[in-house]
């Protein structure tokens, strides 16, 4: 997740200078503004992320480093868009399976620059629209009716899992696969709900800066595929070989990582203990 992310910047930077102008013009040019809006705020994402990576493994003893390490936002974020990887991979082969085949002949319109910086920008702007607005947003509301304080805070996410949240979390989730029907064909919903909902625990779970280094470093990793005439497909089904392998390997290991206290605990609570919540 993180070498996506520091690639795709370093060749959007590096191409710039010959490429950039490809956003000014055409029939619907996206502009400058507002891709350099969504960088700023990518990077500021990953900062925090790597941050939280460094303050939870520094001068932790060797033995305990393994449990801490699966504990921090990068981890999660890593293993869960490595799941991502997998289900997207699925739906795509069952897709050619059944011969309904995912369009996406959209892209075929646009350059390479064009839709590395589409889909950078996808991150920040769709996970504000579905995670921010649809799921921080109305529990934000909910606690303010419930008179607790710092409501506010409640909108960045990582305020951990509850019943309230899971109803926000499916119905962000519709909206999300219902948004990419939208130059999709209809076989890209069950895909981006499935995407919706590791997105939106993300976010719940570990925040919106989380979920916005998961989400875009996902899209970046799939552009590859673009560049290199169809083996870039290789990393994502590598991707997704790794998730499956991660995802066996933390369910054996999961009560090494489930602490003592788990409601107040939102970065490390299990599911179960923080669904009873309110």
């Amino acid at each position: 997740m993180l070498a996506s992310s520091v690639i795709s910047i370093a060749y959007l930077v590096a191409e710039a200078p010959d490429e950039a102008y490809i956003l000014t013009s055409g029939e619907e040019p996206i502009g400058v503004a507002f891709p350099l809006f969504c960088a700023a705020v990518f990077v500021l994402c990953l900062i925090l992320v790597v941050r939280d990576l460094a303050k939870r493994l520094r001068g932790c003893p060797r033995d305990e480093r393994d449990a801490r390490f699966m504990r921090t936002s990068a981890c999660k974020a890593g293993m869960l868009l490595s799941v991502t990887a997998f289900t997207s991979l699925a739906m795509i082969l069952f897709s050619e399976l059944i011969g309904e085949g995912i369009a996406d002949d959209f892209l075929g319109k646009m350059t390479d620059y064009e839709i590395m910086v589409s889909m950078m920008c996808a991150g920040p702007e769709e996970e504000f629209l579905c995670r921010v607005l649809m799921i921080g947003f109305p529990v934000a509301l909910i606690c303010v009716a419930k008179g607790h304080q710092k409501c506010a805070k409640t909108m960045l996410g990582g305020f951990g899992m509850s019943r309230t949240a899971m109803v926000f979390l499916v119905i962000s989730s519709v909206a999300f696969g219902l948004l990419h029907l939208d130059g999709w064909s209809i076989m890209k919903f069950p895909d981006t709900f499935i995407s919706g909902m590791l997105f939106g625990y993300v976010y719940i779970q570990y925040g919106v800066h989380a979920v916005i280094v998961m989400h875009s470093s996902f899209d970046l990793l799939a552009c590859f595929d673009f560049f290199i005439g169809g083996a870039g497909t290789v990393p994502l089904i590598i991707t997704g070989a790794l998730g499956f392998v991660l995802l066996i390997r933390s369910l054996f290991k999961f009560r090494s990582y489930i602490p003592e206290n788990t409601l107040h605990e939102p970065f490390e609570g299990n599911f179960i203990g923080m669904w009873d919540r309110d």
